[in-house]
């Protein structure tokens, strides 16, 4: 049922709501501005009123989505020991929101202005993605995770298992999933390993050169 009228709160949940569901269960391709008023049961030109571009629209609803994501992971990022255990967890929750968000719209590219998008809602979507890098940062440097010695810095390493995170995502909600000879659950746990083991071999080899350093100057 459509909002009474006045209500401008409540019309853009409706809105809201009309674009979750065509992006949900069609895709992106699916999210016009003249179906999603359909959906919400007002006027095309109402929508735009709220919402002044697609664009703008979907990074609404993109900012919604990654507030869900980290209400997630948090309790996983508080809980999880084992970070073999934390990649997996946060790699799929992460391609489940990927699947209808992710591939569409470059959170980057609102940041440095290339993407038309409502200056409140470009702030929300940004501020949303920051509180996941913030929250999977301080997990790393909680966990102290292997490779996270004085000479590795700890944003790099955030960047290097969140671009393999993104990656696998791609790869699994796209066509080259079909590449694939084995499955999500197992590729994302070999994709933990190597990562994880990475980091150790990493940290082995500052460390060994800090000894070596430190031998020379005596």
């Amino acid at each position: 049922m459509a909002a009474k009228w006045g209500d401008r709160e409540a019309r853009r949940g409706d809105i809201l709501d009309a674009g979750r569901g065509l992006l949900t269960e069609q895709g992106y391709a699916a999210l016009q501005m003249r179906d999603v008023a359909k959906g919400a049961g007002i006027s095309p030109g109402t929508v735009y009123t709220y919402f002044a571009t697609k664009e703008a629209l979907y990074a609404a609803l993109y900012a919604e989505r990654l507030g869900e994501f980290v209400a997630k992971i948090e309790p996983l990022c508080e809980s999880l020991a084992d970070p073999e255990d934390l990649f997996v967890a946060i790699a799929t929750e992460y391609a489940e929101m990927y699947r209808v968000y992710g591939r569409e719209l470059d959170i980057w590219a609102v940041l440095a202005g290339e993407v038309d998008v409502d200056h409140e809602v470009g702030g929300q979507l940004v501020l949303a993605a920051a509180r996941a890098y913030d929250l999977i940062l301080r997990t790393v440097e909680r966990m102290r995770i292997p490779g996270l010695g004085a000479q590795i810095d700890t944003g790099t390493v955030v960047a290097t298992l969140w671009s393999v995170i993104t990656g696998l995502a791609d790869n699994f909600t796209s066509v080259r999933h079909h590449l694939h000879a084995r499955g999500w659950d197992e590729t994302v746990r070999l994709a933990a390993r190597i990562q994880i083991a990475g980091l150790r071999t990493l940290e082995a080899v500052a460390g060994a050169g800090t000894l070596e350093a430190e031998k020379e100057e005596r």
